[in-house]
């Protein structure tokens, strides 16, 4: 029987959500999604070296913010999420 070796790598998570009165229902809404990255030594930025929690961490909720952004400006131009 062949050995099998897991490796359990750090996550870091951020979670967003948007919130917003259906036009329809008039009903609040909301959408939440969760961001993530693991620390592990193949994750590497552009110049090939692994990225730090730091880096990652500002990676994560760059991302977060900019699907809230958005998220939030296609519900104000009439674009609902489904």
């Amino acid at each position: 029987m062949e050995k099998v070796m897991r490796i359990m790598f750090d996550e870091i998570a951020v979670r967003e959500t948007v919130k917003w009165r259906d036009p329809k229902t008039r009903r609040i809404r909301t959408r939440t999604r969760k961001f993530f990255q693991t620390v592990n030594p193949f994750n590497r930025g552009a110049d090939g070296q692994p990225k730090t929690r730091e880096q990652i961490r500002m990676e994560v909720a760059r991302d977060a913010r900019l699907w809230k952004l958005k998220t939030e400006n296609d519900i104000r131009d009439g674009k609902f999420p489904d």
